[in-house]
């Protein structure tokens, strides 16, 4: 974090001074004009400082480049572009005949070529089911009175959707109340039936199977509500649906068979040997939580739509059943919940062989087929070298390769201007904002001219990438990637795409060697920093280029402490935010050494002021016993 440091002073004492009385000198001017000389050290020494400190800015730039270069290319949690992965050297480009029968991948261990697929059965998971409609229906408490309905209305809310359903003098019975509900949500979707079955007992309003409606609720609405007249009272349900926040007391009394509590009043059930036991004050989503989240290894839904329960194994396959039992209580009996359906292993045949699995994926010689349905048809998949992605890939290293070193290139060769040094705060008063900063902008430019740690860091990733590789033949320039022949480009590198294409598809593994072979006596990532000076050298003549490169950005920008007691070259001369490495710096202690002589030059100032007013204080009292002389003398003589 950079400190602003003040550049200059303009009073030095605190004391509040009266002076000029005798002389009339103004001696705070004439003081203050001293001092200008007095603090020119103190300027130098400020502006030291501060460049120091827009140096460390600098360099922890750099730092955050390099960092971020690495972190994109050279980080194995980073899987789509890190360099240092053979699977980015080996990726795969898949067909399939439809992919809605079967879909395919291939890992970095599979080979080139075509397979045959016939998707027999796909694996299910065990459950126990409900049949639908497990609540009461929507009945009301009393027959309808027709003769009370005109011009009232009620509201049908069917899956979501609200419609009023007005009623007038044509309304006489259930019939018509049939007609008005069919001309209102859609015919074929709700029915209206009565207890008795001859039109004298209760309304019963419900779906019509098959219809595909789901929800159902009646409410009111706004004015005059019908539901009174239709013999549905406040305390009816009015919904054919449960509420999973009620309690499983609650639930009992809104299932159209309803279980019993043991004794204790309790539900006790056990799912695959995990026992499970719950009060009538538990929610009905409160038992499905502590369900689903237990080691029964099982999820248990309600589904309003269709409103029905269902347990369902969290495995697929023969092997994966359900064991369920029920002690003292009847809620599973009571919910429907009785219905088994074992689970089933996927079958397939690939390429000739028949394959059984307790899931639907299945993984062959680094080929992995998601089988997603049933089909007698024979599928063809094909399975190819993706040269474009590893050539997309190479190419995108080099580009922001190139890019990072011209980055740093630049740093480099920019001049330093002298004459633009830091602003005293006596400078900036005098200047615009606007003035101010195109002032330090000019000043900040090329504090790290001629660098010889970031030389070193370019001249070093330049001679990495051309050294061979132990065990491979080729080079980086016999696969295409060579050094531009403009001077001025600096190390930055070039790519003959035609000639890199031909080598990843003639020869593929070499090219992931050149880049990603890991050192045999040294390998990783995690080793690099202990290293002595003679292991270090065996690991860079065994690995790769990309390790080559990783291993110069870790003696750098490193935040592990390495053989040698120190951290990367770049934070233990800058430091890096964040790191133990932020304040204990080389340039950190040389700003500290800065404030430390800020300090002491500052306490030496306040003294010489405190010098020059003082001696123009005894000129004051000189003049003033001298006036007094003259007067008394004077007055003598008069």
């Amino acid at each position: 974090m950079s400190i602003s440091v003040s550049s200059s002073t303009t009073s030095y004492s605190s004391s509040n001074r009266i002076t000029g009385l005798i002389s009339g000198l103004d001696v705070d001017s004439i003081v203050s004009q001293l001092m200008e000389a007095e603090k020119q050290p103190l300027n130098k020494l400020t502006q030291k400082r501060q460049l120091a400190e827009w140096k460390q800015d600098a360099y922890r730039e750099v730092i955050n480049e390099l960092r971020a270069f690495s972190d994109e290319y050279f980080n194995y949690s980073n899987s789509s572009s890190n360099m240092l992965s053979q699977s980015i050297y080996e990726q795969y480009a898949v067909t399939s005949t439809d992919e809605s029968v079967v879909s395919v991948s291939a890992a970095s261990d599979a080979e080139a070529g075509t397979h045959t697929v016939v998707v027999s059965n796909l694996a299910t998971a065990a459950s126990y089911k409900s049949s639908s409609g497990v609540t009461k229906a929507i009945t009301g408490s009393s027959a309808a009175d027709f003769s009370d309905i005109s011009g009232k209305s009620f509201v049908l809310n069917i899956d979501g959707t609200e419609t009023t359903v007005t009623l007038d003098d044509s309304i006489t019975d259930i019939d018509s109340l049939q007609e008005a509900i069919d001309e209102a949500v859609g015919s074929g979707k709700v029915t209206v039936s009565d207890t008795n079955g001859d039109g004298t007992g209760n309304l019963t309003i419900s779906k019509v199977e098959g219809s595909g409606v789901g929800t159902i609720t009646l409410s009111g609405g706004d004015g005059k509500s019908a539901l009174s007249a239709l013999g549905f009272s406040s305390g009816d349900d009015l919904s054919n649906y449960l509420d999973t926040t009620d309690t499983l007391e609650t639930i009992a009394s809104r299932l159209g068979n309803s279980f019993a509590f043991d004794s204790d009043g309790n539900i006790n059930i056990t799912i695959n040997g995990v026992d499970f036991e719950f009060s009538k004050s538990t929610t009905l989503k409160a038992m499905m939580t502590e369900i689903n989240s237990s080691d029964a290894g099982v999820t248990m839904k309600y589904s309003q739509t269709s409103d029905s329960f269902s347990i369902i194994s969290d495995d697929t396959g023969t092997a994966n059943g359900i064991s369920l039992s029920e002690t003292g209580s009847t809620f599973l009996q009571g919910a429907g919940i009785t219905s088994y359906t074992a689970g089933e292993d996927a079958v397939a045949t690939i390429d000739g062989e028949k394959v059984t699995r307790s899931g639907n994926t299945i993984t062959l010689d680094g080929v992995t087929y998601t089988l997603k349905a049933e089909s007698t048809e024979e599928q063809t998949v094909s399975v190819s070298r993706d040269t474009d992605a590893i050539y997309d890939q190479i190419k995108s290293f080099v580009d922001d390769y190139n890019s990072l070193i011209e980055s740093i290139n630049e740093k480099i060769s920019e001049d330093y201007d002298r004459d633009y040094p830091p602003l005293t705060d006596d400078q900036k008063e005098e200047m615009s904002e606007d003035e101010i900063e195109a002032w330090e902008k000019k000043a900040k430019t090329g504090l790290l001219e001629n660098d010889s740690t970031l030389e070193s860091i370019l001249s070093s990733m330049r001679s990495a990438l051309y050294q061979s590789v132990s065990g491979v033949s080729t080079h980086l320039t016999e696969i295409g990637i060579t050094t531009s022949g403009n001077y001025q480009d600096k190390g930055k590198l070039e790519i003959d795409e035609d000639a890199l294409r031909e080598a990843i598809e003639s020869d593929p593994e070499e090219v992931m060697n050149l880049f990603s072979r890991q050192s045999s006596s040294y390998p990783g990532t995690s080793t690099v920093r202990s290293l002595t000076s003679s292991q270090r050298s065996t690991r860079t003549s065994e690995e790769g280029l990309a390790y080559k490169l990783y291993d110069i950005l870790q003696d750098n920008i490193s935040t592990y402490t390495g053989l040698d007691g120190k951290k990367g070259s770049l934070l233990e001369k800058a430091g890096l935010v964040g790191d133990g490495t932020e304040y204990t710096n080389t340039l950190s202690k040389q700003i500290d050494e800065y404030d430390d002589e800020i300090d002491a030059m500052e306490e030496r100032l306040d003294e010489k002021e405190d010098y020059y007013y003082n001696k123009y204080s005894l000129m004051e009292t000189y003049l003033n016993q001298m006036n007094n002389q003259i007067s008394a003398l004077q007055s003598y003589l008069s």
